[in-house]
């Protein structure tokens, strides 16, 4: 079965594909057009289940045949045109399921979809629905380690304004002590504390897995994002000494 997810940004949409593959327990496929290049829901996702496929097959047939044998999530990106979506949707014959807020108009999603959930948890105003007058911000940051404190005091700088009107922030960065960390943040709904996600440690060389930052807003100071970030991200030297110390800690807790 082709599961295709729908919805605007911040609404739950990762969250709800967690959810129901933690439910089903089977082998599943995931599947988020034009995402490639910064997998961030797929990392996401792939931390907590590891057997998860992540896959960029885009050819409705290749699809359809990965589909006898497998669930597939297709998370659609809410910046997608859903008109020019449609024929895929079409052509997979999948069920078409989108999650909205307690208070967005459903009017646009009637006959286009097989189901309606709403996330009684967060709030997005209507006005907000549209993508014509907000920017999106990527901050790739594969292979960099970051200061924890200093990211979070960026977090809170962040979501509180100094970089522009933001409405919506997710990030998994790699932080001094071995460990990955998720954050995300949507205006007037959560702002949740970083928390570890299930990736082993990094404790030789730089980390080689998917990390970034992705910013929904409107007036984004993007160089100075980028520059702030660039602030705390660790040289080698840094890295290599607290990974020591890391290693250090472990082996005194595995004599214990």
């Amino acid at each position: 079965m082709i599961i295709a997810v729908m919805g605007n940004f911040g609404v739950g949409k990762t969250h709800w594909i967690k959810q129901q593959i933690k439910e089903n327990n089977e082998d599943s496929y995931y599947f988020s057009p034009q995402t490639q290049t910064f997998p961030i829901d797929g990392a996401f996702l792939q931390s907590f289940f590891p057997d998860l496929s992540i896959t960029d097959v885009e050819s409705p047939t290749e699809l359809l045949n990965l589909a006898q044998k497998n669930d597939i999530y297709l998370e659609i990106p809410e910046y997608l045109d859903l008109k020019a979506i449609l024929p895929l949707l079409l052509a997979l014959n999948c069920q078409k399921i989108v999650l909205v807020s307690k208070d967005e108009n459903q009017e646009k999603w009637q006959g286009l979809v097989d189901k309606i959930i709403v996330n009684q948890e967060v709030i997005i105003k209507d006005n907000l629905n549209s993508f014509s007058n907000l920017q999106i911000h990527r901050a790739g940051l594969t292979q960099e380690v970051v200061d924890f404190a200093s990211l979070e005091t960026f977090w809170q700088e962040l979501t509180q304004g100094a970089y522009g009107d933001i409405l919506r922030a997710k990030g998994i960065f790699d932080i001094m002590d071995g460990q990955c960390v998720y954050g995300e943040y949507l205006h007037n709904s959560y702002n949740h504390e970083f928390y570890p996600l299930n990736i082993p440690l990094s404790t030789e060389g730089r980390p080689t897995h998917f990390s970034g930052l992705e910013i929904i807003g409107c007036n984004l100071e993007k160089q100075a994002i980028a520059d702030t970030l660039g602030d705390f991200c660790l040289e080698d030297s840094a890295v290599y000494f607290y990974q020591q110390q890391v290693k250090e800690s472990l082996g005194e807790f595995q004599l214990r």
